[in-house]
């Protein structure tokens, strides 16, 4: 005898339920955070991200002043290497760029004496201040504002005691140019 067959329940009668209005919830989302501004003496310093960025001009009189080969071998093409690394607040400015080949500029980052020998190149023609941007000067007290007329005064003046020092001392600066192909 199989029961299956012959049991079939009814189920109970129900009431139909109002279907509640569910709360809204919020999703939670992380609060922005303003990011801090760094002003010093009333000025607004802008980021180290923005400050160590090279631009166009900045790039073009680095290959005006120093050549668009590299300072080392001669060889093209070249890439623009941070004398003084960004992640130290080198800032993008034409002093503190180099133009490397992509065998030297490697070297640079890997090779801690032949970066150091490039800023102390770079340091006996400018001054020691050479990789500095003008809000860092400005926040040494070397110039009185950050425009940036008072950066070049200051820059050329420095560079000016540079070739006093190597007039007086006799040393002759290497002049880095491109070897004619």
């Amino acid at each position: 005898m199989n029961l299956s067959r012959e049991f079939n329940p009814v189920p109970k009668p129900t009431k139909q339920r109002k279907e509640k209005p569910k709360p809204k919830i919020r999703e939670k989302r992380p609060k922005k955070r303003k990011a801090k501004v760094e002003t010093f003496k009333g000025r607004v310093i802008p980021k180290a991200k923005d400050r160590t960025k090279i631009s166009k001009a900045n790039y073009n009189r680095m290959i005006e002043e120093f050549g668009d080969c590299c300072m080392i071998c001669g060889r093209t093409p070249i890439e623009a290497h941070h004398l003084v690394f960004r992640s130290q607040l080198g800032s993008g400015n034409w002093r503190n760029l180099a133009p490397l080949c992509k065998e030297h500029h490697t070297k640079a980052h890997r090779d801690y004496n032949f970066a150091e020998y490039l800023r102390q190149e770079r340091a006996e023609r400018f001054g020691p201040h050479f990789w500095k941007d003008k809000y860092t000067l400005f926040k040494e007290n070397l110039i009185p504002n950050t425009t940036t007329e008072a950066y070049e005064k200051f820059m050329l003046g420095e560079e000016e005691k540079q070739w006093a020092s190597i007039r007086e001392n006799g040393k002759s600066l290497n002049s880095n140019t491109c070897a004619d192909s």
